[in-house]
């Protein structure tokens, strides 16, 4: 096979996996259409604000950037390079991430797409554990980086590229220990010329491989030791994947250092998980009878699902080499023998349909609570303009005097409404401050007056205990912060509810039911970092650790997780703020606008009696066009349900 029919092979993607990824972007690209349908027919109503527009781009940007990250976790040599190249590169003929024997990926690797630059190999240099940023600040800095172009036509030229990502260096064991990658055994049995230790901290792969073009993302992470080093992967990186599969050898089972990673690095932060017994190649044996090879294996799965304490369907067997060899020979028995289809076949019906339907619940229901509110409105509209038609068929023959009647009625109508507006203006100012009040709380300068105050009264300790102490002191600190985060929300809550029942009271709103403030899944991330805490202050690792890097470790591990969450809980107030008062202001600018209307239609009629006949074929041509406009809306939003209900 030419390279030209590798890379076509490529696009078609005949396995479960690939039809799953692409399933994925067909919903999305579907959310997308249905969003932009919607965002063009407010602007054909002349009916979106500049607040809603940009909401509504904003929620646009967030699907089209939104990418399905899986995470290999694993000690080193169990395979998870390899089974990065049976899932997602067997049609390059070859492999491409390191994982010949003595070649293994030696540091975090990121693979996804990002269609606004050129293919790349970026490497971020070891010596940047020097600093004090984290990885996720050093993402935001191009220039620190080693970087390398990628040709995706040119295979060979990708292959040595990525071997790169095995480099290592040797340095002197002061150096080693400065960047927290030597502890005290291992100086102890370092040769003279120094320790061998990765030469890169982190790597990110961008380049056009269909399965990524999707929108997913790989992480492909070292073994015990380099997780260790950077707590950022396990309270971070692993935490944010969409699924996490943990690597095992059939031929050691479950050793000791496979469940201190299970253990410190997946099962209490991962979302979805599956172990993968690998190597079961190893089992294959021509003496063996295939039913006892089978019974070998299904021991083998149900051994360490007990071990690790995962119902059965959670561990797979299989054998990525063997997979990757099928695969390139085009050798279908040999691929169905390695039972890679069946990591494949769960990858595509339960983490990625688990992935749709956080985005449905992240962005359709939002967009749709908007779809909902403009729906409604045009139904008060239409009921509105019939009843107006119906009352001009009225006025036939009568005097002005009955037409004056109704047209002061319907002026006192938009008054009294007017005053509940404008007392409601008042309600919405308060919300708004109080909302502030809220976001600040949660702004990055609170929190890192708190942290510094924190870190000086760790530098003051002088003992062991002292610092434990400390770190619970401030971790308390960090809790109380974010449960008074929450009284206040109630409080907020608690005068929107009184505000939408005073429309619905006075005015026949439907009983709008606003959106309560979940920090739920906050409260658990709070809950995960206290116990990681406690495992910090109990880890006799830490604890022999000189005073500086046990507090830098620290604070660049859980302290830097509790400010991510700090961030992600200002984003979700800010997206609850939004949900609460955008429908009622919505439906409070939609009712002034009919009562404006229905106020000119009856003041034109009462100024011109002869002029009755040309309001109503305007009001019947209105009624024709809110009744076409009634169709689409619909549609739109059974487009949304439709969607929403597919995963």
């Amino acid at each position: 096979m030419n390279e030209n029919e590798q890379l076509q092979g490529m696009e078609k993607m005949p396995h479960r996996l690939g039809q799953g990824v692409a399933q994925y972007q067909q919903q999305r690209d579907s959310m997308l259409a249905s969003l932009e349908a919607y965002r063009n027919w407010l602007e054909r109503q002349g009916d979106t604000g500049a607040e809603r527009s940009l909401r509504l781009y904003d929620l646009a940007e967030s699907l089209r950037r939104d990418k399905l990250m899986l995470a290999f976790v694993a000690e080193y040599s169990r395979g998870k390079s390899e089974l990065i190249n049976a899932l997602f590169f067997a049609n390059y003929r070859r492999r491409l991430m390191p994982s010949d024997i003595g070649r293994t990926t030696m540091c975090p690797t990121e693979l996804f797409y990002d269609g606004d630059s050129e293919p790349y190999l970026r490497l971020l240099p070891i010596e940047t554990r020097l600093r004090d940023e984290s990885i996720s600040v050093f993402k935001r800095m191009p220039v620190e980086w080693t970087s390398v172009r990628l040709d995706p036509n040119d295979v060979e030229q990708m292959a040595l590229a990525f071997r790169a990502l095995a480099d290592v260096k040797r340095v002197s064991v002061v150096d080693a220990q400065a960047m927290g990658l030597c502890g005290a055994d291992e100086a102890l049995r370092a040769s003279p010329d120094g320790i061998e230790i990765p030469a890169w901290r982190y790597a990110m792969v961008n380049f056009p491989h269909p399965l990524l073009k999707g929108g997913l993302a790989i992480l492909d992470t070292p073994g015990l030791n380099a997780l260790g080093v950077e707590p950022e992967l396990t309270l971070n990186i692993i935490p944010s994947a969409h699924g996490v599969l943990f690597l095992l050898a059939t031929d050691t089972g479950v050793t000791r250092s496979d469940l201190e990673i299970w253990e410190r690095s997946v099962r209490r932060h991962a979302n979805h998980y599956v172990a993968i017994l690998n190597k079961i190649d190893m089992l294959w044996d021509d003496i063996k009878t295939d039913a006892e090879i089978s019974e070998s294996i299904r021991r083998q799965r149900e051994q360490t699902a007990q071990q690790l304490n995962l119902a059965p369907q959670q561990v797979i067997a299989l054998s990525a080499q063997k997979a990757l060899l099928g695969k390139i020979r085009g050798d279908e028995a040999m691929v169905r023998r390695s039972n890679i289809g069946e990591l494949e076949n769960l990858l595509a019906e339960k983490i990625l349909p688990a992935r749709q339907e956080i985005l449905y619940r992240s962005v359709c229901d939002e967009v749709l609570s908007m779809v909902d509110v403009s729906r409604h409105s045009l139904a008060d509209e239409l009921i509105n303009t019939e009843r107006d038609l119906q009352q001009l068929a009225t006025f036939s023959g009568k005097n002005r005097e009955i037409v004056t009647d109704l047209r002061d009625k319907l002026v006192q109508e938009k008054k009294t409404y007017d005053a509940t507006a404008t007392n409601f203006r008042v309600t919405r100012s308060l919300i708004q401050e109080q909302g502030a009040d809220l976001l600040r709380a949660l702004d990055d300068e609170v929190l890192d007056n708190m942290l510094v105050k924190g870190r000086a009264t760790l530098e003051d300790c002088w003992t062991t205990p002292g610092l434990v102490r400390g770190m619970r002191g401030l971790f308390a600190q960090i809790v109380q912060q974010f449960q008074e985060v929450e009284a206040r929300a109630e409080n907020i809550s608690r005068v929107l509810n009184a505000a939408y029942m005073r429309f619905h009271q006075e005015h026949g709103f439907p009983l709008l039911d606003p959106p309560a403030l979940s920090m739920e899944s906050g409260r658990q991330k709070l809950v995960i970092l206290s116990q990681q805490l406690d495992q910090f202050a109990r880890d006799p690792m830490n604890l022999m650790m000189e005073k500086r890097f046990m507090v830098k470790k620290f604070y660049f591990g859980l302290v830097a997780e509790a400010r991510g969450l700090f961030v992600l809980a200002k984003e979700e107030v800010k997206s609850w703020l939004r949900r609460s008062l955008d429908p009622v202001v919505m439906r409070i600018q939609d009712h002034k606008r009919q009562l404006e209307v229905r106020v000119e239609n009856i003041r034109q009629v009462h100024d011109n009696l002869d002029n009755l006949q040309l309001r109503t074929t305007t009001l019947q041509t209105q009624s024709f066009n809110l009744e076409a406009r009634m169709r689409e809306i619909v549609g739109i939003q059974e487009s949304m349900l439709c969607g929403r209900a597919t995963p």
